[in-house]
């Protein structure tokens, strides 16, 4: 029943691609059973491994992507709503990030429960239930948690809490850089901040608005946990901190409190860009409309971005140029009802994760029941 509820509520079954464009270069691959859905990616750091998550009971899958081969099967996390999943930078560690259909509980702090696996052998290494943030160090030593307003470091092999400190009115988000130096944190705006920022200073009314609806983001030192500094801006509510590959960047995502929307939109969400060699915020920022906490990520070259979005009625990725923001290509995922393809029901999910492949000129994204491999620069 669980399979044709989702035909029913979120696919309305089969489906027309298209986008930006009048032509696309895309390949359609199912990769388990017709009913089988998948809800995150992840490409291993040596590009050579995709992972794949499913919904439910469905498995979790390592593809082979140039070779479209299934390496490994594996039956792990077992969420109604499927995982997020990201790599360990050397690729021994998995970790799996519960996925709600009722994602957002808007303007409330969110606890997630997350679990750590060995990525050769799918077998079960850490739990953390109901934590709000769960990262790799860069030397996959550690697992940094946030759970409440604590920020641990669990040992990968002992399983143990070796360090932690704390952090008053931490919120959702922790990150730590690549190098393992820094460390940084989502937490709300601190009266005495706030008294220090002029455009507050003049108006009582923001004031109170800010420290009530408003967050910010420190960066701490990894090995004395001191507070080198807080980035001077306010953040809406945070709900993903992560860093760039090389740590230049940090990206934020956030939404803003019902009561401060300035649109009619409750899901419109912006992802903004901290400076990490000035510690300074950049102008330039990213939007997306989606149902649920949207994927981004930043093309291996650092010249591109991508992110999960929505028009009216379908799902959408846009790839921007980083540096000028400008939106290069878009692709949207429609549907028309009870569709086939090669004899095979094409089936459509509310949510979207995605990667980019090496060349930087194509991704894989998740849709329903299937990988589309999208060619943004067609190949020849």
């Amino acid at each position: 029943m669980y399979r044709y509820f989702q035909l029913l509520i979120f696919l309305f079954v089969a489906q027309l691609l298209k986008g930006q464009g009048s032509d696309y270069d895309y390949d359609r691959i199912n990769i388990g059973g017709v009913m089988d859905f998948v809800s995150g990616l992840a490409l291993s750091p040596d590009f050579e491994t995709l992972a794949i998550s499913g919904v439910k009971n469905d498995p979790f899958y390592l593809y082979d992507w140039k070779n479209h081969e299934v390496l490994k099967k594996f039956d792990i996390g077992n969420w109604y709503g499927g995982s997020a999943i990201e790599y360990s930078a050397n690729g021994n560690y998995i970790l799996l990030g519960r996925l709600k259909y009722a994602d957002f509980a808007p303007n409330k702090d969110r606890e997630l429960d997350f679990e750590i696996i060995d990525a050769s052998t799918g077998e079960f290494v850490k739990r953390f239930d109901a934590h709000h943030s769960v990262k790799f160090s860069g030397d996959e030593k550690y697992a940094i948690t946030l759970s409440g307003d604590v920020i641990s470091f669990i040992n990968l092999e002992t399983k143990k809490n070796e360090k932690s400190f704390s952090v008053p009115d931490a919120t959702n988000s922790v990150a730590i850089s690549p190098d393992g130096k820094l460390i940084a944190v989502s937490h709300k705006l601190y009266e005495e901040d706030a008294k220090q920022i002029s455009q507050l200073q003049r108006d009582k009314k923001s004031m109170k608005a800010a420290l009530k609806y408003k967050q910010q983001i420190s960066i701490f030192d990894a090995a004395t946990f001191k507070k080198l500094y807080t980035v001077n801006e306010l953040y809406d509510i945070t709900y993903k901190l992560s860093f760039s590959q090389d740590g230049k960047n940090l990206f934020c995502l956030s939404i803003p409190h019902l009561k401060i929307q300035n649109t009619g939109n409750s899901r419109q969400m912006y992802i903004n860009v901290v400076d990490m060699t000035t510690g300074k915020p950049k102008r330039r920022g990213f939007t997306s409309v989606a149902n649920y906490e949207p994927d981004f990520k930043l093309s291996h070259d650092g010249k591109l971005f991508g992110v999960v979005s929505r028009s009216n009625r379908f799902i959408e990725l846009h790839i921007y140029d980083f540096e000028s923001g400008k939106m290069l290509y878009r692709f949207q995922q429609s549907y028309r009802l009870f569709e086939k393809n090669d004899d095979q029901v094409i089936a459509m999910d509310s949510k979207m994760s995605f990667v980019f492949l090496p060349d930087n000129e194509s991704v894989m994204m998740t849709m329903g029941n299937h990988i589309i491999q999208w060619n943004f620069i067609p190949k020849d």
